[in-house]
């Protein structure tokens, strides 16, 4: 036979024509057929089908190729670090510069409401009662932004403070309090060391003046100034000492003046990323001792590596503690990590807190806030006078809550409470921002023993609570809401779906071209009609050669074998 593709048949079973060779016998006339071997020929062009088979099993392969690059490049990462990284221009940058958020300022005063009896000496105890919030949003701008070749960027924050009524339980400008007159008790208690003489010529000028150790004030005047005769007189004699003319609390503490900071970009082996790096020029605080030449090494007394409580840096640790400064609290305060929550959208929060020995004066970190002798202010009180013009102020936790019983024991009306009065700060890990804030402190006025000034008598040794402080930042603005979802919830289950799903169509187009090929092929058909014929020789018993060849197959039967048998393997 010349033509490779001509078939042969004998009643009805095919065979290939290499097979049919063997079926032939040789003879020097030619070549014969088997008697037994009925020759067709037959012409058919075989389909390739190579060529399907490795279009389909390289398009599987580029999809499973494109799922692992996915997986191994890690797109959400690549755009949190985008987005999140601190350059000019990015979004973390912009966020930063003028943060779209509002931290809510909630004033809680103490109003004295037996003034006449404590003062002709009738009640031995201060009465105190609770009155608020009055509610007051700050809004922050860093500008005079200035980058550094250190990885540090230099800036000067700006605040601006507006009164929120709706948030507010009344009318600052409307209601009056009865308070303790902080200027007269204060001057008077700073000078409780000194001279007879500066005693009494005190003493006179307090009864020039006519001061008062309680007053009745508005609430905004007491917090924001008003007109006191002996601020004035002080601020005339004593510039250097008293700058101001008008006295409010509050005013006092905001107004932190023009401040330069210098910030971290970069983790460091002393400091985190987004720390601080100096303050005003000055890694250290001069009011607690810090001196630049000097060989000691303390804590207390520095502000480099505190954080301002806006950043915080990424890939948080629950080990991780953390300082956190602002000028008005005249120190650094930390927290530490408390425990772990989720939020309503799902992602992870750390909760810190302030430790419960933050004001404790054994507390090693705290040995720089005692005097210059050694005396410390009793547990539950940290000194603010060096930074509020030697007026002996301190700062507490909101009812003193984890002090010292005595420093409530001439006051009434205080009622500790660690849920309602602890601090939190709830900051997502990964991404470095807080969530949720509530910090709050206390502020007092500390009475020592004075002398020769008999309006004051009543008050020595007292510790009188003032008002308290809530800085809160309630919730992060939808947009930044949304973009934590994305990155932290929605963007990593898409990606992984994604890297799935084009896994699985990948394997699944290489699986189907295998098969495509083997059925094309006629591998499938070769393997029925195999199994057809051995069927067949076990039921008939008979004498059946089966000669294999090309992927086909020749048979010599004593008799033909039915057509059903062979067409059921096609």
């Amino acid at each position: 036979m010349d033509d490779p593709e001509d078939q042969y048949s004998t009643d009805g079973l095919k065979f290939g024509s290499g097979e049919a060779r063997l079926l032939s016998e040789t003879t020097s006339k030619g070549t014969q057929v088997h008697p037994q071997v009925k020759v067709i020929t037959k012409k058919k062009k075989q389909p390739n089908h190579y060529d399907g088979y490795l279009k389909l099993c390289l398009c599987g392969l580029s999809i499973m190729g494109l799922a692992y690059a996915i997986h191994f490049i890690d797109p959400i990462s690549v755009i949190k670090n985008i987005m999140l990284s601190m350059s000019e221009g990015s979004y973390l940058f912009k966020m930063w510069k003028s943060p779209p958020i509002k931290l809510y300022i909630k004033v809680y005063i103490f109003n004295i409401t037996n003034a006449n009896e404590f003062l002709d000496g009738r009640d031995s105890k201060i009465k105190l009662q609770e009155i608020g919030p009055y509610t007051y949003s700050e809004t922050i701008i860093n500008e005079d932004i200035e980058w550094n070749e250190n990885s540090t960027i230099s800036f000067t924050p700006r605040r601006k403070v507006v009164f929120e009524p709706e948030l507010s339980a009344g009318d600052p400008y409307k209601d009056v309090i009865t308070v303790t007159n902080v200027p007269l008790l204060g001057i008077a208690s700073a000078l409780h060391n000194s001279s007879i003489g500066i005693n009494l010529a005190l003493s006179t000028i307090i009864s020039y003046l006519d001061a008062r150790p309680l007053l009745n004030r508005t609430v905004d005047a007491f917090l924001w100034g008003y007109d006191d005769p002996l601020v004035k007189l002080a601020s005339n004699v004593l510039p250097t000492w008293i700058n101001f003319e008008r006295f409010g609390l509050l005013d006092r503490m905001m107004d932190e003046g023009e401040n330069r900071i210098t910030m971290l970009l970069e983790n460091t082996n002393t400091s985190s990323q987004y720390s601080i790096e100096n303050y005003n020029g000055s890694p250290g605080l001069s009011q607690w001792g810090y001196d630049a030449g000097s060989n000691v090494t303390r804590t207390c007394d520095r502000v480099t590596g505190s954080v301002e409580g806006i950043l915080f840096p990424r890939n948080l640790q629950p080990s991780q503690s953390f300082t956190v400064y602002r000028k008005a609290f005249c120190r650094s305060l930390p927290i530490v990590f408390d425990r772990q929550e989720k939020t309503k959208a799902g992602y992870p929060a750390y909760v810190y807190t302030f430790p419960k020995d933050i004001l404790d004066p054994e507390n090693p970190n705290n040995k720089c806030y005692c005097d210059r002798f050694g005396r410390c202010l009793p547990p539950g009180l940290s000194d603010l006078s060096p930074c509020y013009y030697n007026i002996p102020v301190a700062i507490s936790l909101p009812h003193f809550i984890y002090a010292n019983k005595s420093l409530g024991s001439r006051v009434e009306g205080l009622n500790p409470n660690p849920e309602k009065h602890g601090t939190v700060f709830a900051v997502q890990p990964e991404i470095g921002v807080p969530l949720f804030v509530r910090t709050r402190v206390q502020l007092n006025i500390v009475v020592k023993k004075t002398k020769f000034i008999p309006r004051v008598k009543n008050f020595d040794n007292m510790v009188i609570p003032i008002f308290w402080l809530q800085v809160e930042l309630v919730s992060l603005p939808d947009s930044v809401l949304n973009l934590l979802s994305l990155l932290l919830i929605y963007g990593p289950v898409i990606q992984t779906s994604s890297i799935v799903l084009l896994f699985i169509l990948g394997l699944g187009l290489v699986f189907t071209a295998n098969i495509r090929y083997a059925w094309r092929s006629g591998l499938f058909a070769q393997r029925r009609q195999q199994a057809a014929l051995i069927s067949y020789r076990q039921k008939n018993k008979a004498n059946v050669r089966i000669v294999w060849k090309s992927s086909t197959y020749a048979q010599i039967l004593p008799k033909p074998v039915p057509t059903h048998i062979v067409e059921s393997g096609r």
